[in-house]
């Protein structure tokens, strides 16, 4: 039935043409509503964009999946599964084609990761290809904000299928964030890691990395750019990553060692940082995490406590020395092993 009415909706093929070859732009919404009111299927539409999709020139296959992204946005809340199955897989076999089709099959991925009707397997299916035939960072600020927010909608929705792929799940975001410069997408990455560390996904041998691809921000350095439209603030940027940073005792070897070269720091604001997010570790960390750094953390901690000029960075010092006595003193009560928190009080007393 459907290839007839395809052929016979004389008005859908007229908006194809005029959206696709007339570089009519408003053509978009009018399609979106029919698919509202019914007057077609977004799998009419696909077969109405057959000639577009079909065409020997990459741009004009671009707007064919335009149209179809754009339609898709309007109306992904009302697709039946199998529409969904459909959709999905012609957008994974889009993602092979001339890379000037990216941008509006990613627009169409991430509003079908939004489908409450997306089958089982899709979720990892759509992940797979992505990770796979897209280079993110290769790709505009927009689109790569697209592939963010198709991992933050999966990790709403389908939890239990993306731990399924296990580390590699880990490795694919990886891959995609690393190099990352805009301080918008860089807060939705640091999302998804803070999302990936407090649900349990299995970091694997992929630990270090993961860190690596944060930490590499650590301490931020951000200043608004005037009127900027976006209102992002350091602070946010600042905060979202202390998250990742401090989220897992699995990050103490490469952090710690981190925190105390940055408080050498010249920068006051570096400083600050690094004795803030030392301070977060404590509530997080246990006697094992910090012993083989004991010596490097009071050996920096003295300065700022004892050398500073600043009352910031004295308070935060002892804010920082406060959380790592009560974290030890914490493993006494807990696990009875008290030699730590003793070689904590010999480094202090000593001096």
């Amino acid at each position: 039935v459907t290839s007839t009415m395809a052929e016979e909706s004389p008005l859908l093929l007229s908006l194809v043409e005029e959206f696709v070859s007339g570089q009519q732009d408003s053509k978009a919404k009018e399609a979106a509503k029919g698919v509202k009111d019914g007057q077609f299927t977004m799998l009419q539409l696909v077969e109405a964009l057959g000639g577009s999709l079909t065409s020997s020139q990459p741009h004009t296959r671009a707007r064919g999946v335009q149209l179809l992204s754009d339609v898709l946005q309007e109306n992904y809340a009302d697709l039946t599964e199998r529409e969904v199955e459909v959709l999905i897989a012609f957008y994974e076999n889009r993602l092979k084609d001339h890379h000037v089709l990216t941008p509006p099959v990613l627009r169409g991925l991430q509003a079908l990761t939004k489908c409450t009707a997306l089958p089982p397997g899709s979720a990892v299916s759509m992940l797979r290809s992505v990770f796979q035939d897209v280079h993110v960072q290769s790709l505009m600020l927009t689109e790569r904000g697209c592939v963010y927010n198709m991992l933050i909608n999966l990790m709403e929705t389908r939890e239990a299928e993306l731990k399924g792929l296990g580390a590699d799940f880990v490795f694919g975001f990886v891959q995609s964030m690393d190099g990352e410069r805009d301080p918008r997408n860089l807060l939705l990455a640091f999302q998804i890691a803070n999302n990936i560390i407090l649900g349990g996904y299995s970091l694997g041998k992929f630990t270090e990395e993961l860190f690596e691809v944060t930490s590499c921000y650590f301490p931020i350095d951000f200043t608004p750019p005037p009127n900027d439209p976006h209102g992002i603030t350091k602070e946010e940027l600042v905060l979202a990553l202390r998250a990742v940073l401090t989220g897992t005792p699995s990050f103490a070897e490469f952090l710690l060692p981190l925190i105390i070269e940055k408080m050498d720091s010249d920068i006051q604001s570096a400083k600050l940082d690094s004795l803030q997010t030392l301070a977060a570790c404590g509530s997080k960390y246990d006697h094992r995490d910090l012993a083989e750094f004991l010596q490097g953390l009071w050996t920096s901690l003295r300065r700022e406590v004892f050398q500073t000029s600043s009352e910031k960075i004295e308070s935060a010092a002892l804010t920082a020395l406060t959380a790592l006595t009560s974290c030890l003193s914490r493993s006494v009560v807990n696990s009875g092993s008290e030699d730590t928190l003793i070689t904590l009080l010999d480094l202090v007393l000593t001096d």
